[in-house]
């Protein structure tokens, strides 16, 4: 049990000739929350970016440009820039060009590519022209005749349509083009006629006389074009050579920017500027000295603890085994500054809530596999924290396995693998008799603490599976320790008047109601039931006074919740009997028969248990964080904490080696 680390409000008074190197000292340490100066506060007026912000921002959108154009895989490890006045004005000069460079290569390109699509497609009428071997010249000189050229859907039909407008009209046509020759009187109908068959003219203009030499013009001029393409291309993968280096250097420009921006949070006067912000209390003395450094100790630090009403930025502090268990946590939300941080709680019970539910040998292993080999395929922080904290739950639901004695469902073996067992390893295992399918049968059965399935405790006269019993049991015992960290919450923000009257006033109630059963039952001195009943009502309305009438009304809640944790029984027995149904109902069957069925029983079981594990995997998950998230929670945690985000760089820069 911890508590988010202890922070300091730090605050910053230095001229504004200093400000770069303040800035650049606070990103460097990485320790500095800042908290952003709104107008009016201290009556001071917000202070502006450094001078270059606009320059780096417009640099920045160019190189942003160039980089979605042209996607780059990895980052060219080169010496990264030091960016002052000196080395900017080039670097926009280069960037500048490299941008105009791409864009003017890039439209010559798109010029090329269209000009030789045309050339093709007027290639392709002019060999159709080709072959129709017409006079083309004399079509050119003439002034009453007009012509047609395209593509058509259909042919059937179309010398009846074109009679009917006129019978002077030649027609050269095959089941994809057509050619008509016609009056100039008689084009618009015409034109009509074949939109009726799918015609869609050819963007060619018959000028010439001769095809086979406008064929062999239009192919030199494809030639050209193909040649300003390539040579487009060449230069073109010239410029790329330069670009995977733009992926560092827009990490540099972007965290660069971060900090020429950075003087809006700042509260500003005439000739100085003035920042707020928290740093764990431990780097005080780095701090300060870091920044007396870079500014010649011009400058004045001041330190202040928290104000009883302020909630400084929280900040986890786990050790390394525990950490995973923080993405469990933030899913629901941080604790405030001065609350208990739960994460090693959740480090030890969620994996025991986990494996008490699965609690499978076989499946654990599975299962510890799988999130290993998972883990190994993200870089995500979060998904490898929560790939941890299920590898951890999957061990303890193996340990839980051995518990239980459960293999993929199996408890026992047949006495051919029990003998051999015995006999060739040395393990020999516990055998039994028993009715299988009308007939005896002896097995032998792992060795076990607890049989899930079947063993039960007498709970007020009544068989009760054990499983159920226990959940009931480690309800008790969370909830109280839930109850134990809101006394704590409750001292330290509202006293220990209030933290007793809030939180102990529950376990007084239950105290007095658990004296009571026993004396009713008989197992204390009947006169206990008077003791108990009175010690109950003295919680209950110590608790109406703590937490007033929302307290007393939350009383029935407090043993549904109980009850709520017997569900780590019931999921388990779910998945037990979902085991059983695989391996005796389903596959079992197939394996007796023998031969090809014993293949097909190795698929169902497959199948079967794989189903199994994955439900394994959500249910006990899901119930899990919510027997946390809802019950155990909601006895001490409030939340609302605000993560410690301190002044540093975003992105990682790759040095040069």
């Amino acid at each position: 049990m911890t508590s988010p680390e202890q922070m300091v409000k730090c605050r910053i008074v230095t001229p504004k000739s200093k400000l770069s190197a303040v800035i650049n000292t606070l990103y460097d340490l990485g320790l500095y929350h800042l908290t952003p100066h709104l107008k009016g506060n201290y009556d001071l007026d917000i202070s502006e970016p450094l001078a270059d912000a606009d320059k780096i921002s417009k640099l920045l959108v160019k190189l942003r440009a160039i980089i979605s154009k042209y996607p780059l895989h990895g980052v060219q490890i080169v010496k990264p820039l030091i960016l002052n006045k000196k080395t900017l004005s080039p670097l926009v000069k280069k960037i500048d060009n490299l941008h105009t460079n791409l864009i003017n290569i890039e439209s010559e390109i798109k010029e090329a590519v269209i000009k030789k699509v045309e050339i093709k497609e007027k290639l392709i009428s002019l060999e159709i022209l080709k072959k129709l071997d017409l006079d083309f010249e004399a079509l050119n000189k003439s002034k009453h005749l007009t012509y047609l050229f395209g593509n058509i859907n259909k042919t059937e039909g179309l010398e009846q349509a074109v009679q009917k407008i006129t019978d002077e009209c030649s027609i050269a046509k095959n089941s994809k083009y057509v050619f008509l020759v016609g009056k100039k009187a008689d084009e618009g109908n015409l034109l009509v006629a074949l939109n009726e068959f799918g015609f869609s003219p050819f963007n060619i203009n018959i000028n010439f006389s001769n095809v086979s030499v406008e064929i062999k013009k239009e192919k030199s001029l494809y030639q050209t074009f193909n040649e300003q393409h390539k040579e487009a291309e060449q230069k073109l993968n010239i410029l790329k050579k330069e670009l995977p280096g733009l992926l560092q250097l827009e990490i540099q420009l972007s965290e660069e920017i971060r900090k020429q921006e950075l003087p809006l949070n700042f509260a500003t006067t005439k000739s100085s500027i003035m920042a707020e912000g928290w740093i764990p209390k431990l780097e005080q003395e780095n701090v300060r000295e870091a920044l007396e450094k870079a500014t010649n100790k011009t400058i004045m630090i001041t330190y202040e603890e928290p104000a009883k009403k302020e909630e400084p930025p929280v900040k986890l502090h786990n050790k390394k085994l525990v950490s995973p268990f923080e993405f469990l946590l933030k899913l629901y939300d941080l604790p405030k500054y001065k609350e208990i941080d739960p994460t090693s709680i959740l480090f030890i019970t969620f994996p025991i809530f986990f494996g008490f539910m699965l609690g499978d040998i076989g499946y654990g292993l599975v299962l510890l596999l799988a999130f290993y080999f998972i883990k190994k395929k993200f870089n995500t922080p979060g998904a490898k924290q929560l790939l941890s904290a299920l590898m951890f739950a999957a061990v303890v639901s193996i340990l839980f396995g051995f518990v239980f004695g459960e293999i993929f469902g199996f408890e026992a073996v047949g006495e051919g693998i029990g003998v051999s067992l015995c006999e060739n390893i040395g393990i020999c295992l516990h055998h039994i008799v028993e009715e299988v399918h009308g007939h005896t049968e002896v097995l032998y059965e792992f060795p076990r603490l607890l049989n899930r399935a079947g063993s039960h405790m007498n709970v007020f006269g009544y068989e009760i599976l054990s499983v159920l019993v226990i959940g009931a049991i480690i309800g008790f015992i969370h909830l109280n320790l839930g109850l134990l960290f809101g006394f704590v919450n409750e001292y330290y923000s509202h006293g220990l008047k209030h933290a007793f009257m809030a939180k102990i006033s529950w376990m007084i109630m239950e105290l007095g109601i658990i004296l009571a059963v026993l004396g009713v039952m008989g197992i204390l001195v009947p006169v206990m039931k008077l003791i108990g009943a009175l010690i109950a009502v003295l919680g209950i309305v110590l608790l109406a006074l703590g937490e007033g009438v929302q307290g007393v009304v939350e009383i029935p809640a407090l043993f549904s919740n109980m009850l709520s944790y017997m569900r780590l029984g019931a999921v388990g027995l779910a998945s037990v009997g979902l085991a059983v149904v695989v391996n005796e109902n389903l596959a079992m069957p197939f394996f007796e028969k023998g031969g090809i069925f014993i293949f097909i029983a190795i698929i169902i079981m497959i199948l079967g248990h794989g189903i199994n594990i994955l439900l394994g995997v959500i249910g006990p998950f899901l119930h899990g964080v919510r027997l946390h998230y809802v019950e155990f929670f909601s006895k001490f945690f409030h939340g609302g904490g605000e993560e410690y985000n301190p002044f540093t760089r975003g992105e990682k820069i790759v040095q040069e080696k």
